[in-house]
C-alpha cells in the first residue's frame, strides 16, 4: 500500500559479519536517514544478528518505498525487504 507506514525487515546474508560491521552499518544508516529523501521518512529501529546463520535483520518503519530507498542509500547488503509485524498484536476488543 502506497504511503502507509508499516514495519519492515531487510534480510541480509552476510558471511563473517561481526559487531564492528554492524556498528559501521548503524552509522551509515543514521547518516543516510538524516538526509531528506524524496521517498519520505523512514525510521531505522536497529538490527538483529543471527550468528549461526550469518544473517542480519535490519528493522525499519516507513513506507515500502522510503525503507527501500534508505536501505539502498545506506549500502545495506540486503537480499530482500519484507513486511513485518511485531507483538503485542492489536486486538479487536479492548482488554481491561
Amino acid at each position: 500500500m502506497e504511503g502507509v507506514v508499516e514495519s519492515f525487515v531487510a534480510e541480509c546474508f552476510w558471511p563473517d559479519v561481526g559487531e564492528s560491521d554492524l556498528e559501521a552499518l548503524d552509522r551509515r544508516v543514521q547518516q543516510a536517514a538524516a538526509q531528506p529523501s524524496p521517498a519520505g521518512p523512514a525510521r531505522y529501529l536497529g538490527s538483529i544478528l543471527l550468528r549461526e546463520d550469518e544473517v542480519v535483520l535490519c528493522q525499519f518503519e516507513g513506507t515500502a518505498e522510503s525503507v527501500r530507498e534508505l536501505a539502498e542509500r545506506a549500502r545495506i547488503p540486503f537480499e530482500r525487504i519484507l513486511t513485518a509485524g511485531r507483538s503485542p498484536w492489536p486486538t479487536a476488543e479492548p482488554t481491561d
